[in-house]
């Protein structure tokens, strides 16, 4: 407290001739902190309750997934709960594998395929008379 109050006393002294321009921009000053301070206010409000609605909405995410996955359990569908072992990874993967290649080579002979465009009809021409 001793230092800040010394440095009190000395401050309009240190000041002198620049107290004129210490008044005329301190409103300035004043005001600016104000506006600054309210739009960080504000932003720091509107980030609060983007965050709390953003939990809410992924709180009722997870809801509506665990009802699906009661419900594909009830019909008899596998679920996101239900795990998969390495053994039915690997098969799914050998399964998938082959299918995945010839669907890629179709797709490449279709792009390479120049496309055929329709031929135009003539028209008959109706003579007048």
């Amino acid at each position: 407290m001793a230092i800040g109050e010394i440095a009190a006393q000395q401050a309009p002294e240190m000041l002198g001739d620049l107290q004129p321009l210490v008044e005329l921009v301190q409103p300035l000053v004043v005001k600016a902190s104000i506006l600054v301070g309210g739009i960080f206010g504000v932003y720091l409000i509107l980030i609060i309750v983007r965050v709390y609605y953003e939990r809410k909405k992924v709180k009722l995410l997870y809801d509506i997934r665990y009802d699906l996955d009661q419900m594909n359990i009830s019909q008899g569908v596998t679920s996101s709960r239900q795990k998969k072992g390495i053994f039915r990874k690997m098969i799914e993967f050998l399964i998938t594998k082959p299918k995945e290649k010839r669907m890629a080579k179709e797709l490449k002979k279709r792009a390479e395929k120049p496309a055929e465009k329709p031929k135009k009809k003539k028209r008959k021409k109706i003579s007048k008379k």
